[in-house]
């Protein structure tokens, strides 16, 4: 079984409803954010075999990365970006042994290297870095620049590392594709593309994992 994931009903309702997926993908709403991503998911895989897992939704860009509103994006790697101390629009990571956990998830596997040779073949631009994953959406300018420095990152979401460490723990292959609704600055959610950058997104992906899985 291949299993698409998003966190909201909005982001993957299309897909749900798609002739060309459902005879070969599985469906599943986990909620936003990170703990309900985790028990979703745990609870799936401790009861069901997955093959690989697609997760899917909506992101924000950082800025001067070279990616902008609707661009398609693929995580090579996610972090746990806001595990620390709140310092104003910047994070204090903790450096005592017994507070660490894994920050870091690298997502390049066969299915990522299909995945963009497929894009590519289908002449279907994208761009591909790191994910940052934090609990609070960032809201200014400032903060948003202090995670794309710290992390070499283009955009951030909610839920990817967290999807991540559960696809590791079970061995299960993931690839993270996010279409970007907005750009990481001081917020102002007149300039966002939600619903158009879920269109997007949900039509690369009816054309694309066909020919992928």
């Amino acid at each position: 079984m291949y299993l698409i994931v998003s966190s909201t009903e909005i982001e993957i309702g299309q897909l749900r409803k798609s002739k060309e997926l459902e005879r070969d993908f599985n469906f599943l709403t986990t909620n936003v954010g990170m703990v309900e991503s985790a028990i979703s998911l745990a609870r799936l895989f401790a009861e069901r075999e997955v093959e690989g897992l697609i997760l899917f939704g909506v992101g924000g860009a950082y800025s001067n990365t070279g990616v902008d509103i609707l661009d398609i994006c693929l995580a090579e790697k996610e972090y746990f970006g806001d595990l620390g101390v709140a310092m104003g629009n910047e994070v204090e990571y903790f450096t005592d042994d017994a507070l660490k956990n894994k920050r870091i998830f690298n997502l390049r596997n066969n299915l990522l290297d299909k995945v963009e040779n497929k894009l590519n073949v289908l002449k279907i631009p994208y761009k591909i870095g790191n994910f940052v994953t934090v609990n609070s959406c960032s809201g200014t300018l400032q903060r948003g620049n202090f995670l794309r420095d710290k992390f070499g990152a283009i955009c951030e979401n909610m839920e990817g590392a967290a999807v991540a460490r559960i696809c590791e723990l079970y061995r299960v292959p993931m690839i993270e594709l996010r279409c970007v609704s907005n750009m990481v600055e001081d917020r102002d959610k007149s300039k966002w593309k939600l619903n158009e950058a879920i269109d997007k997104g949900t039509r690369v992906l009816k054309k694309l994992l066909p020919e992928v899985f």
